[in-house]
């Protein structure tokens, strides 16, 4: 079930991946928290804290609070050094329910992922690309026609149940979005003033 590769010539960077995976998954602001780049905890006393790449959270009881962690690999070479060191994951791991590395269409190959981990492979493919892939993927996808980009999931992760959030992270994330609403804040709202007749 290889994806269409995306052009040599196109540069796929972490923004890029994770504006696509974002958009495609995590559109919904009212049911998703998606935070990015995000610490895991909040000191800095000469601590050098890991940082995932993207962290979602749903926010809806009944959905089961599910929280998904990802990392992005945007060449074969970091994918295998993440491979060679297990403990880097591993922090992704512990607060989240599902763990994906997020790649380029066609980086890796399905029996190359972790079986405890998932893929989402992001590309560009014309609409009879998408098509030819829609046939031959069985998994979650997502087509943005004006873009040509797409998003697919290529090997569901595993449900684990893990704790809760510690305090520490609790406190990175919610510093973590005001630092992404100081930085961009929301439109404000469209409204129209109402005229009363006197």
């Amino acid at each position: 079930m290889a994806a269409v590769s995306s052009p040599p010539n196109e540069a796929w960077n972490a923004t890029s991946l994770l504006d696509t995976l974002e958009r495609a998954l995590h559109a919904s602001k009212t049911e998703w928290l998606f935070l990015r780049e995000l610490r895991v905890g909040t000191g800095h006393r000469g601590q050098v804290l890991q940082r995932l790449d993207a962290f979602a959270l749903n926010c809806l009881p009944h959905h089961g609070m599910r929280r998904i962690c990802y990392e992005i690999k945007t060449s074969k070479a970091d994918f295998k050094a993440e491979l060679k060191n297990p403990l880097k994951k591993r922090v992704g791991m512990r607060y989240s329910n599902e763990f994906y590395f997020v790649t380029p269409g066609g980086l890796l190959a399905a029996e190359e992922v972790p079986v405890e981990c998932g893929l989402v492979e992001i590309g560009r493919a014309t609409f009879e690309e998408w098509k030819i892939l829609m046939k031959r993927q069985a998994g979650f996808f997502y087509y943005h026609s004006d873009l040509a980009r797409y998003c697919m999931v290529t090997v569901p992760a595993c449900w684990r149940e893990t704790p809760g959030p510690t305090w520490q992270f609790t406190a990175a994330m919610l510093r973590n979005q005001r630092k992404e609403l100081e930085e961009r804040p929301p439109f404000p709202p469209k409204q129209q003033k109402i005229q009363f007749e006197v």
